[in-house]
């Protein structure tokens, strides 16, 4: 498995240490998954658009 590293204002950092229970992790590559997701199924759809 691959790891990258993000940046995100200190606010927000503040904000998720205020839930320290939470596997914030787990909750970004969810949230990436379901973009890339969204994303394939717009580019399919714009291929069929096209024929």
């Amino acid at each position: 498995m691959k790891r990258f590293t993000i940046s995100i204002p200190d606010e927000l950092k503040k904000e998720i240490d205020d839930f320290p229970d939470i596997n914030w992790v787990q909750i970004a590559r969810e949230s990436i998954e379901k973009k890339l997701l969204l994303l394939e199924e717009f580019e399919n759809f714009e291929k069929g658009r096209e024929n």
